[in-house]
């Protein structure tokens, strides 16, 4: 079971070094095209940044499960596996399964009022958004664009090579963004481990984070 756990534990650790890859991406088509007109690099920067969307949560939704129903990487230290659940309850929201892990291993809920729960809810709502597909808008979208934007105010620079005025559609897209997803995923798992009373399980591989992606982790 601990081979196991922690073989789970270090798939979902490589979503989030990926994620890292596609940062530097952003971060040097970011620096290449800067000041020429918008072109077909933009297709380069945007599938880099669904990338960086895509796999941070991914990485939060891996190590969820492992947490919460997989038997968990702390089951030697508490007493053995949790029993899965049904099927159901695997697809619960990904801050669910951390608030249910939580209680689980350390008999708490988790605070959605944190600084570090309310910057992963945000990334998980934006990746929502952007990973659902759409062939157009309605009021109700726009309604739903100009809400998410006004929750990711100020936590990420928009693109500069873009002239929209909005985080979205697609202003999003930036190496701001890109450091502000890894850095948001890391500090969320570091919080969830500091709830438990256990080392981060990303303490070992800062500096290979900081490598991959060019960000101050």
């Amino acid at each position: 079971m601990a081979a196991r756990a922690d073989m789970l534990a270090s798939l979902a650790l490589h979503n989030l070094f990926v994620a890292c890859g596609f940062a530097a991406n952003v971060a040097r088509a970011e620096n290449e095209y800067a000041g020429k007109p918008l072109g077909v690099f933009w297709e380069e920067v945007l599938h880099n940044a669904l990338g960086v969307a895509a796999l941070t949560v991914t990485f939060l939704d891996s190590l969820a499960n492992e947490l919460a129903y997989e038997g968990s990487v702390l089951a030697p230290r508490r007493g053995g596996p949790v029993p899965v659940p049904d099927s159901g309850a695997m697809v619960e929201g990904v801050l669910q399964k951390y608030s249910t892990a939580l209680t689980i291993h350390a008999g708490k809920r988790l605070d959605y009022e944190a600084p570090a729960v309310r910057n992963a809810d945000a990334l998980i709502r934006l990746r929502n958004e952007v990973m659902r597909p759409r062939s157009d808008w309605t009021v109700g979208d726009k309604i739903s664009h100009d809400a998410l934007a006004e929750a990711l105010r100020d936590r990420f620079a928009p693109s500069t090579l873009v002239s929209d005025t909005s985080l979205l559609p697609r202003a999003w897209a930036s190496y701001s963004f890109a450091k502000w997803a890894i850095r948001t995923s890391v500090e969320f798992v570091d919080y969830i481990y500091g709830e438990l009373g256990e080392t981060s399980p990303l303490e070992s591989v800062r500096p290979r984070l900081a490598g991959l992606c060019r960000a101050a982790l």
